[in-house]
């Protein structure tokens, strides 16, 4: 199933208008608008049709919570942000009491280190956002460096948390590459973020 993120720009800004202005006939419409994408994100990390539905009602009332104060560009990146964390935070919570190493996220892949210790996730509130802020440009930066075959495995494989499988069918790779392309990728951006200063 191949997402297109553009397809929801034009009707994300209106979605965003019709949330800043309290309608509250918009939370259907942004289950139609966002429910692929999002369902697919959750999809991807629960592997369960009951959970990944509870992730996306509070998904679309985390929306409705938090529109307004803030205005995102991009409802569609917003909406899967949320999505991506309520459902890796079920996916700990469900897996807290045994870890199972066979089905590790996508973000313990790319840290190395269970969800809860990975060096992106900071305890204090004020600190956290300005590290978030320079991890995330220093990650876009390394992103621009890559060539287009990589930024897509890794905006697929840790954005919309695809598996390494699917990544293989669709790009027409096998799995055994894909995951060596995807090592590569991680062992290059450890190296760019701590020659920034960020690990």
């Amino acid at each position: 199933m191949s997402v297109n993120v553009t397809e929801t720009t034009g009707k994300g800004t209106e979605l965003v208008a019709r949330l800043w202005n309290r309608d509250e006939t918009v939370l259907a419409d942004l289950a139609g608008t966002l429910g692929k994408l999002c369902g697919h994100i959750a999809m991807n990390v629960l592997h369960s049709r009951e959970d990944t539905e509870e992730v996306l009602n509070d998904t679309w009332l985390r929306i409705w919570e938090s529109i307004p104060p803030n205005r995102p560009g991009s409802l569609a990146a917003y909406a899967g942000r949320i999505t991506r964390n309520l459902a890796l935070n079920r996916y700990r919570h469900d897996h807290a009491a045994r870890r199972d190493r066979d089905r590790s996220t996508p973000m313990e892949e790319l840290t190395g280190t269970p969800e809860e210790e990975a060096f992106f996730l900071v305890r204090d509130p004020v600190a956290g956002e300005v590290e978030a802020a320079e991890l995330s440009a220093a990650i876009a930066d390394f992103l621009r460096t890559l060539p287009k075959e990589d930024r897509v495995l890794f905006v697929r494989r840790y954005w919309r948390m695809d598996g390494p499988d699917r990544l293989a069918e669709e790009m027409h790779m096998t799995p055994g590459h894909v995951r060596v392309k995807l090592h590569r990728i991680r062992e290059r951006l450890k190296k760019y973020l701590e020659g920034r200063g960020l690990l």
